[in-house]
């Protein structure tokens, strides 16, 4: 990780690895962006559900339309020490922020899988007409998607931020900056910097009438690198 991303203030206790109880607690708070899309939110265990993905993860369930978020309290190297460069006064806003980075998941999921609105979830580069659900799902087992996925989702986390802490959403961003490249050799289609980074330069937010996903979407297709 970057070294920028793991200073700590000397004035400001660094929090440790979150806990079940702050994990479901940024998740409740940040499903209540998801209401205004119709999508319902369940908390599940991930090492209950035999899940290994660190920290959280999500998935939309289409029998009934509920977006699934899962929470791993299971410590993770790289995740330890971005956790350990942030004060316990900020992780709530993390979480949160977090948290809505996942919903944002089933929100792309839902429009590919229910709605077959393949243009707005396939990078450039993939015919979107014609494709079909199964032909959809064959790009996604390539692993092509998953940076297109990852930006929109970190997207909308910046977005959270200029809603939540709107002073400060810059100081949070660049952070989250710093933790995305940083750890870029473990996770390198995780890697948005790009877009935040430009993003940052020009102070582009969501208006007040404007779905966070929608403006996600469009800031994705905006800032997408040459």
């Amino acid at each position: 990780m970057a070294t920028a991303a793991l200073f700590c203030c000397a004035h400001a206790l660094a929090a440790p690895f979150p806990t079940e109880e702050q994990l479901r607690a940024g998740i409740v708070a940040a499903a209540v962006v998801l209401k205004t899309e119709g999508l319902e939110v369940e908390v599940l265990d991930a090492q209950k559900e035999g899940l290994n993905r660190p920290l959280l993860a999500s998935g939309l369930r289409l029998a009934d339309n509920v977006c699934l978020v899962f929470f791993n309290t299971r410590p993770e190297d790289g995740l330890n020490q971005f956790f350990e460069s942030i004060s316990e006064q900020d992780l709530p806003v993390w979480l949160k922020a977090m948290a809505v980075h996942e919903l944002t998941h089933c929100i792309e999921q839902r429009e590919a899988y229910v709605r077959n609105r393949f243009d707005k979830v396939l990078p450039p580069g993939y015919a979107r007409d014609t494709v079909t659900v199964q032909g959809y799902m064959s790009v996604v087992k390539s692993g092509a998607v998953e940076g297109w996925g990852e930006v929109r989702a970190d997207i909308a986390s910046v977005l959270y931020f200029q809603q939540a802490v709107p002073a400060q959403w810059m100081r949070f961003t660049r952070r989250l900056v710093a933790m995305r490249h940083g750890l870029a050799w473990k996770w390198p289609d995780h890697d948005t910097s790009v877009w935040l980074n430009r993003i940052i330069e020009a102070k582009d937010s969501v208006a007040a009438n404007q779905s966070l996903f929608e403006k996600a979407f469009e800031l994705r297709r905006k800032y997408r690198p040459d």
